[in-house]
């Protein structure tokens, strides 16, 4: 039996190149912040405990989330990077929460477009060594030379995978990887890179393509139109 899982949510950055007015999880999707609509996904979820949302310490738009006063939405400080951030979330659930389940998901604050059968993939499958979902390669993957636009070769596309969120790890021992990366001045991306480091080989599950991440301009443009099929498709439900 599956015990219901904690999602952590980074959201304490800026999103810089979004060249928007202010950070991108607070811009509009379809009538509701990207953060709010990211949070929905989890929160009516039957194997979901609870959210944690890691804010800005000066954030003056998580005051007017629908979810911040919601019994099931926990808010947190975030830090500086996203690691800082994943790392304060996990101190949250691990010292205040005390979960009895030590499996925990970290999902992207600005892909909010996730659906509930990619959810209940990543929520189902089992590994000891943690998952996350993945798309495989569909283009032509080349490699660029150091400090150059030029190509040094082409890599086979067949071994290449996408990451995405969620990624599902033991909630200790990720803090444990994120921490011993952070001591030894290694950038770690997402869940996933930390936890390669200390040596462990996560599980790769199937996402979807319209899990996307929004991060420039012309991603909310897609987002918005994939989100108006997918609903009314009823595709995310």
């Amino acid at each position: 039996m599956i015990e219901p899982l904690w999602v952590i949510i980074p959201a304490a950055g800026v999103g810089q190149r979004m060249q928007a007015n202010c950070p991108k999880q607070y811009l509009s999707l379809e009538g509701q912040t990207i953060l709010d609509r990211t949070i929905d996904i989890f929160i009516s979820h039957p194997l979901i405990a609870g959210v944690l949302v890691g804010v800005g310490e000066n954030d003056a738009y998580w005051p007017d989330s629908k979810w911040r006063q919601h019994d099931l939405v926990h808010s947190f400080i975030g830090g500086e990077e996203r690691s800082d951030t994943v790392q304060k979330g996990l101190h949250y659930l691990l010292d205040t929460l005390n979960p009895q389940q030590q499996d925990v998901l970290v999902h992207d604050a600005a892909r909010p477009l996730l659906s509930q059968e990619a959810l209940n993939r990543i929520i189902n499958h089992h590994s000891e060594q943690g998952a996350l979902l993945a798309m495989p390669a569909k283009d032509t993957i080349k490699r660029q030379v150091i400090d150059s636009l030029s190509v040094d070769e082409t890599l086979d596309r067949d071994a290449i995978w996408l990451a995405q969120t969620p990624q599902k790890f033991p909630a200790q021992a990720l803090l444990s990887a994120l921490k011993k990366a952070q001591v030894q001045g290694v950038v770690v991306t997402d869940e996933c890179s930390a936890m390669e480091y200390v040596g462990w080989h996560p599980d790769l599950v199937v996402g979807e393509s319209s899990n996307i991440k929004i991060t420039l301009p012309e991603d909310l443009l897609i987002a918005e139109a994939l989100f108006s099929y997918l609903s009314g498709s009823n595709l995310l439900n």
